[in-house]
Order: C-alpha cells, then structure tokens, then sequence
C-alpha cells in the first residue's frame, strides 16, 4: 500500500470543498481563517490571513502534507491498518478525515471499531452509516459520503459488496423531498431496505427521538418539559421547574438560544436540546471522551491552543481549558461548565463589510445601552456598535480594538 492511500484523497476531494482565498472560521466568522481543502495554517506554523490567495497545486500540497502529518499517525496504529489494501485504507482516511484521525477504539466508535477489529467486513456498510448525524440538515450529505466510503471499500473487498439498496441511492441522478424536507425519499427508502442488516439479522429499532418543545394550547406536558426547565434553571434562567411548557418556558428557552448564538424561536430543537444537556467536562481517570470532547477541543484549537483533536480529555486538554480561562477573565478550574462552554461558543464579533447581523449583535447593543453607552439595537455590527465597544472596552480596562473576543464578552456579562 503506499504511504498516502490515494483513493481517499479522491473521496476527500469530493465532498470536501476547495477555496483558493481564506475565508473566515464559519464558527467565530474570524480566525482561524481556511484556505485550500481546509488548512489553516502552513507549514511552517504560520497562519493564513483573511483574503490571502494561493495555487490548486499549493492546495493540493497542503492537503496531502496534512493528511500526512495530522492523520496517518493515528490511523496507522490501528492493529489491522498495514492489512489494508489502498481502497480500504483509503476508504478509512476519509472517514477519519471527516470525523477525526483518532476515531478508532473511542467510546463514540464502537460499532466501527469492532467491524474494523474483528475483519467483519459483511457488515462495513451498516457500520458506516450510523455515522451520518441523523436528523441535522447535513445527514443526507453525510449518508451520500458513507456510502460512497464503503464502496470504495467493498469494491475492492473480496467475497462482499455494497447493498443493491446502496448502489440504488448512489446511483440515483435526481433526489425528491416530499416526505421529509432534509431527508430525500430515495435516502428515506435506502435507510428503510437496511432495517435488516447485511447478514440477515434484525437492526433493533432506534428509540423514538425527543419530542419537539414548544408553546401550544393546550401546553405541552411532561417528564422531559420539567428537565428542560431544571436545566434551564440551572442555567440561570427564571422560571418554575412544574413540567408544563408555558409562556415563561418559552421565554427562558429563548433567553439560553440568544446567549448561545442559536436560532431564537423558543422551541426546543435537537440542537437547542443537546446545548442544554451538555456535561461538564474535566480531567479526570478514566479520561472523558466522546464527540463532546472533539467538539472542545475543536473550539480552543480555534482560540489558537495547540492539542491534538482525539476527542480525549487528557492533561494538554486540561492545560488548554486552564489557559483559556486565564486569558477570558474565567474562574480558573479547568471545568467546561456551562459559562465556559458559552464564552468558547460565543462569535467574535467586528466591524465588517457586510456588516455582522445576529441575536448575539442585538444582545450585546442593548448590554451596552443599559450600561449607559447608548447604541442602535438593530442587530447590526456597524460603525457605532463599534465606538460603543471601544468605549466599553476602556472603562473596562481591556485594549479597546472594538473587537469582541473572549475577554469582551466575559466583561459584558455572557
């Protein structure tokens, strides 16, 4: 096999976007900025700047350079990688490029561990699946890529293949959407022929997903209303913790959506519902992990930190939290409660062209304007939103740059 199973680079290619020009972090709408097919940095170390140009071919190096430094690491100490043929390892490459190097044997990778362990190579393409993000808008994108992983794999696999139901949805040049409107029919119609699995066994049923809250007559009522309100209370939120989705719910949900730079509608979503159900994070033995943890470390290798993205809570992740909190103005503790979560989630925000428009704009005009630096609270970054964080930002003692970082937003109160 050679060093850089080049299948996987082509699998990468294709459902991985190439931009030419930096652009600015979809998560902080600043720094890192990304260039190529995802790189944020060169290989020197250094950073690329908002705008900067460079070559397909640049590109391309940086992304075979990154594969090469970031990813065969990890993936080469799986037990059964040297095994593999180009296809298969190829196929694994842009699993791993698409869900992190270290996948393999963490707590959130069970099922794909143990095919990949045990050579049970009938059951890749079940396996494969289940890691398409089920019930965000990007599963259907997500489903097209692992069925695609798993034919490159199978194709090149004795003695198995992908489904017929497979090579059908893979095959299909035109999608519709009239029972679902992120799931096309032809994905609805794949996942329902895999309800058994590939060796004839039955797939148990997945339990039903969490109801959607909101505001109805009558009210919503329950067991999983009242958790909802005992986080939120948690949280800060003012409200009575009685299991009836009413008014005052309805509005404390939208408090937490607003301070967590979510879609401000006071129904609680799969999105909305898993920020408010997340753990605290700490170093402890055994270590964290999960999805949970990659998604952290994530944020603070985009605040700048240096640590590997294994989806383990180890020291230098600890280190990395401490260190954060340092810099924000947090209590220092190494935790990531709830305000460190939402300090590490909040968007940096400055004065632009387009100019910036959000809830968390919004919110942050009418903290200033209660502070007594009075702004326009239209939702819109312009140039006096930024005078009145320069001027936030010197009674406070902070570098008044108008820019709102970490330290800004700790400051304002998020």
């Amino acid at each position: 096999m050679a060093e850089i199973p080049m299948p996987g680079v082509a699998l990468i290619k294709q459902f991985e976007g190439c931009h030419l020009e930096a652009y600015p972090d979809p998560l902080s709408g600043a720094e890192p900025y990304t260039i190529g097919w995802g790189s944020t940095r060169r290989k020197d170390g250094s950073p690329f700047y908002l705008g900067e140009q460079i070559t397909q071919a640049e590109a391309d190096d940086l992304l075979m350079w990154q594969i090469e430094r970031d990813f065969l690491p990890s993936l080469r100490t799986i037990p059964q990688w040297s095994t593999l043929n180009e296809h298969q390892a190829g196929s694994l490459l842009s699993f791993a490029y698409n869900l992190g190097a270290g996948f393999y044997g963490l707590s959130g990778f069970k099922t794909i561990t143990q095919v990949i362990r045990d050579q049970e190579w009938a059951n890749l393409e079940y396996a494969l699946t289940l890691y398409r993000n089920p019930g965000s808008n990007v599963e259907e994108g997500l489903l097209r890529r692992r069925l695609s992983e798993a034919q490159v794999f199978l194709d090149n696999t004795a003695g198995v293949a992908l489904s017929a139901a497979g090579q059908k949805y893979l095959a299909a040049t035109v999608r519709t959407y009239h029972q679902n409107t992120q799931l096309s029919d032809q994905a609805l119609q794949y996942l329902g022929a895999i309800a058994q699995d590939p060796t004839g066994g039955i797939v148990p049923e997945p339990a039903p997903p969490p109801r959607l809250l909101y505001l109805t007559d009558p009210p919503l009522i329950g067991e999983d209303v009242q958790l909802i309100q005992e986080t939120l209370l948690q949280a800060g939120a003012r409200l009575t913790a009685d299991g009836v989705f009413g008014s005052a719910t309805k509005q404390a949900v939208e408090w937490f959506q607003r301070l967590n730079g979510l879609s401000v509608d006071g129904v609680v979503n799969d999105k909305t519902r898993s920020r408010l159900l997340q753990r605290s994070l700490y170093f402890t033995e055994p270590y964290m992990t999960g999805e949970d943890v990659r998604e952290l470390q994530r944020l603070l290798s985009q605040q700048g930190f240096n640590l590997e993205v294994d989806g383990v809570f180890g020291a230098g992740t600890r280190e990395a939290v401490e260190a954060f909190q340092r810099r924000a103005g947090l209590f220092v503790d190494g935790i990531v409660g709830s305000h460190t979560r939402r300090i590490l989630n909040a968007r940096m925000l400055y004065l632009t062209l387009p100019h910036l428009y959000g809830e968390d704009v919004k919110w942050l005009q009418k903290t200033l304007t209660r502070s007594g630096i009075h702004v326009d609270t239209d939702g819109l970054f312009g140039p006096g939103t930024e005078w009145g964080i320069k001027q936030f930002q010197t009674r406070n003692h902070l570098y008044a740059d108008g820019i709102v970082g970490a330290q800004t937003w700790v400051k304002l109160g998020l």
